[in-house]
């Protein structure tokens, strides 16, 4: 048998599982290298994992150099593919296996934190609390997942799809099977890998925004929503009232919505989001309807039924005399044809299963939709009590009130600077006089507050507007017909980006007063939540303050209703890249704290929005985890979060981790917010603050007061050449500059995991801990009384595990400037050796990850598979560089970046 040479090395820290999926997996993908291309070929993806076998720990492999230097650039493109395939193959054997270690922690007791929303509520029980206290918590409840589109995600649909189908076939395999069914799985494995060689692994033009809300949509149909289903049926049965559970958990998106910086963003996209959501959920609602209007051919020979149902079942328009006795499926038809009517209005389309064109009046709004439905649930329940209803009809209703007819609130996301640009215009147009841009803070906020104490508006139809105010306002008028067609839950919250006064909070409310979103007058009201971001630490610092401004308005109390919650985002991304990894964790968790302190005293709730990315730099980790960290009283059962990018796939991406991901974050945000809030420890707060200070200054220094700092960045990671990649829809900067402070948080964290940095995951903490002259002893008090720093600590840990400074000092030789490139690179180098040192020592530990083996050895699995891709992008950088533009070296660069990307499983 010919020897795989894509299988992991004995010597390698593997579990059995992993190690058996990953030698079954490069066996048949060179099996199927071999079969397709030729004995040839195989050998040469065999000599260059050889070659690469021999890496040392400084990065150095002469062979695996010597033999890239000597590829043609149809050879670099094959080499690039293979290991690109490889990464993809090693991720499904990973989780394969740690889908059956989740199940097999699952079921061991004693585990003290809940991992499933049930165990959460029965320990609820368990200390004390009645029926009556878990009602209250599942009515303050409001979990909210939210799938963005930043481009960070750069596998294709298809090959997202043909994992899928590979992951399958390798769970079932598990299982003890004949041997000729584990022949044929195993040959249906190989058509499969055989395919997906075949298969694109790039997209060959940038993604599109429509592209993104279709893939989106692809995971959300056949796996989020499933989950979704089978949770809310679970929640039902086990821990409702009755039966009957609040719309507590519930998705969320930014896709079609997202405008900041993103010009293909716009009202039409708004439409074509919500338009394409509402067809999957009302598919899935006809379906059931369908599948109940076969189980309930109840007759009313036999049973009573509620004068209400009589009257629903009188509406129907079924000819059949065969059903005359039969009300509840009477009422069904109805209620289908009602459905039908509302596919047809909404999306243009016929439900699934409709046969002919319904002449009914469509319902009006998703609450008519559930008190049909509820109709049924109360006469059934009256004639024979709730055991009569079943699961199905009660996981309906749930679904129903958690999703309506829009599936996902949709977020409007715009930044500040074009508020204030489009509030100028209709200034100038409207023949006013005044110049906003030129007007201070306190004029802005008066100005701004008068405008909306009457009802007379600044826009007229008569009036041409620039461009960027016409799309504005555009795309405002798009969201408040999307109201009117779906409700408002359609709309999940108007944020605006780089907030960091009160005008900015007043600015896109006057907006939306011009299309009706926002009335105006004495007691002004908003359809709308506004939702303001803080991205920098400073305006993390400010936040406070500006909420303070805000709530002390009498306007903004009639704005947030009778039951006032206001939600803020948090930005993880820009506050690290403004700040570092430590400060930015800091503020964040300081900037929570204190927000929810000062809505407390002004007597309103908070919702807190962290825009969280995949990457640890970026806030990225298990969210579970995340939540469980927040600080106390900031949770309040309610928050959303975003699930970026390539974290989408990969914690939704099939049934039984989507649920598993949703139960966990649910059953935290109930144990999180049982918390007691208490004073911090004075000794605590300020060895922390004295750490976010001193490494604030220590980034700073490097990544901005350092003048050769930009030109490194830009020569020693393949930024430019990722600029350049169709890995998304939205620009990487938001302006043609090369400023660090211009571009993009996603593609910034990027560059630097394709290098093997993961400078954003720990640069700073380092030279803080000695700035701050904080000692060992101290710092294991803080790890042991302090959750925020011991979680910070664990993610920082990962991060540095993951880099591999032998494999960066290659790319800093890319770097013209060899001078500058390496006194900086001595100065990270020397901060992450640092940094390892001291997290070793605050937990006593001889090598990283060494307390957590299940992800040293993912770290190093992942290694396997991305070390020779990194030394091959380096050999096509330099080729490129040195000024070789022909299309094969530019496809093969993609190809490495894609395969990095998978292999490191997180990009931004």
């Amino acid at each position: 048998m010919r020897d795989s040479a894509l299988s992991l090395g004995a010597s390698r820290p593997t579990s059995r599982d992993v190690r058996q999926n990953a030698n079954l997996l490069g066996d048949l993908l060179i099996e199927a290298i071999g079969y397709l291309e030729g004995e040839e070929a195989a050998g040469l993806v065999s000599k260059a994992r050889k070659a690469a076998a021999h890496e040392s720990e400084e990065g150095e492999a002469p062979g695996l150099d010597h033999l890239f230097e000597g590829l043609s650039n149809d050879q670099a493109v094959f080499l690039a593919r293979a290991f690109a395939s490889h990464s993809l193959l090693a991720n499904i054997g990973e989780d394969v296996a740690g889908r059956r270690r989740h199940a097999e922690a699952d079921a061991r007791p004693g585990d003290e934190r809940a991992r499933t929303l049930v165990d959460a509520v029965a320990a609820l029980k368990a200390s004390g609390k009645t029926d009556a206290d878990l009602a209250k918590v599942f009515a303050a409840m409001n979990v909210v997942p939210v799938l963005t589109a930043h481009p960070t995600e750069v596998r294709r649909r298809s090959m997202v799809d043909r994992e899928t189908e590979i992951s399958r076939l390798m769970t079932l395999r598990r299982h003890h099977l004949p041997a000729d069914l584990e022949a044929d799985i195993r040959e249906r494995l190989f058509r499969e890998i055989a395919l997906m060689w075949r298969t694109r692994l790039y997209r060959p033009e940038r993604i599109t925004v429509k592209d993104e809300i279709r893939n989106a949509l692809s995971i959300v149909r056949t796996s989020i929503l499933p989950a979704l289903v089978d949770l809310y049926e679970e929640w039902s049965g086990k821990i409702g009232s009755h039966g009957h559970i609040a719309p507590l958990l519930k998705m969320g998106s930014w896709l079609g919505g997202d405008r900041d910086g993103h010009p293909g963003v716009n009202g039409d996209t708004l439409k074509l989001a919500l338009s394409s959501q509402s067809r999957v959920i009302l598919d899935w609602y006809a379906g059931e309807v369908r599948k109940l209007w076969s189980n309930l051919a109840v007759s009313t020979a036999y049973t009573p039924v509620s004068e209400e149902l009589l009257a629903l079942a009188a509406q129907a328009k079924d000819p059949s005399v065969h059903r005359l006795d039969e009300p509840y499926r009477l009422a069904l038809e109805l209620i289908f044809d009602r459905l039908t009517a509302v596919s047809q209005k909404l999306t243009g389309q016929w439900v699934a299963y409709a046969t002919s064109r319904t002449d009914v009046e469509p319902y009006a709004h998703p609450d008519a939709f559930v008190a049909d439905l509820q109709i049924i649930v109360e006469s059934l329940e009256a004639s024979g009590g709730e055991r009569l209803v079943g699961a199905s009809l009660r996981t309906l209703v749930a679904v129903a009130k958690a999703c309506g007819f829009h599936l996902m609130s949709l977020d409007l996301r715009q930044n500040a600077d074009v508020h204030e640009r489009t509030i100028h215009e209709l200034y100038q147009r409207a023949g006013t006089g005044v110049r906003y841009l030129e007007l201070d803070e306190e004029a802005r906020s008066k100005l701004l507050i008068e405008e909306l104490s009457h009802q007379r508006p600044l826009v007229s139809p008569f009036t041409a507007y620039g461009e960027e105010t016409a799309k504005e306002l555009a795309t405002m008028q798009a969201a408040a017909q999307a109201v009117r067609d779906y409700g408002h839950a359609c709309i999940g919250a108007y944020i605006i980006s780089k907030s960091a006064t009160l005008s900015d909070i007043l600015e896109p409310l006057v907006l939306l007063k011009q299309v009706g979103l926002v009335w105006g007058g004495a007691a002004p009201r908003s359809s709308l939540k506004i939702a303001p971001l803080f991205e920098t630490i400073e305006d993390l610092e400010n936040g406070p303050r500006v909420l303070r401004q805000w709530l002390e308005l009498p306007i903004s109390r009639t704005i947030l209703g009778d039951r006032p919650v206001q939600e803020i985002m948090l930005g993880y991304s820009d506050s690290n890249k403004d700040g570092g990894y430590v400060a930015s964790r800091r503020g964040v968790a300081r900037g929570a704290s204190a927000l929810a302190f000062e809505a407390d005293r002004m007597g309103v709730g908070i919702q807190l929005f962290h825009g969280r990315g995949g990457s640890v730099g970026r806030g990225g980790g298990p969210a579970a985890e995340a939540v469980l960290a927040q600080p106390a009283g900031t949770v309040q059962g309610r928050i959303r979060m975003t699930e970026q990018g390539e974290m989408i796939a990969r914690r939704f991406g099939d049934q039984p981790t989507a649920r598993r991901n949703l139960d966990g974050l649910a059953a935290a945000v109930v144990q999180s917010s049982q918390r007691d809030v208490n004073r911090p420890d004075p000794k605590v707060e300020s060895a922390m603050t004295a750490l976010a200070q001193a490494s604030f200054e220590g980034y700073r220094a490097l990544v901005y007061d350092d003048p050769a700092f930009e030109d490194f960045f830009w020569s020693a990671t393949p930024i430019g050449e990722i600029v350049g990649l169709n890995i998304g829809s939205r620009p990487a900067s938001r302006t043609a500059s090369r400023k660090i402070e211009d571009l993009r948080a996603i593609p910034w964290v990027f560059s630097w995991s394709q290098a093997r940095f993961m400078l954003p995951g720990w640069y700073g903490f380092a030279s803080g801990v000695e700035r701050a002259g904080l000692s060992t002893a101290q710092l294991q008090d803080l790890a042991g009384d302090f959750d925020f720093f011991a979680s910070l600590l664990s993610n920082m840990e990962l991060a540095l595990a993951q880099s591999h400074m032998g494999i960066a000092a290659r790319y800093v030789a890319l770097s013209p400037d060899q001078a500058n490139a390496q006194r900086i690179f001595e100065t990270i180098k020397r901060e992450h050796d640092k940094a390892a040192e001291i997290a070793l020592a605050i937990r006593g530990g001889s090598s990283l990850l060494d307390n957590q083996p299940d992800l040293a050895e993912s770290v190093a699995l992942a290694g396997h598979s991305v070390d020779p891709l990194n030394h091959l992008q380096l050999e096509l950088l330099a080729r490129r560089r040195g000024g070789e533009q022909a299309e094969d070296v530019r496809l093969a660069i993609q190809l490495t970046v894609a395969g990095i990307a998978a292999g490191l499983r997180n990009t931004g």
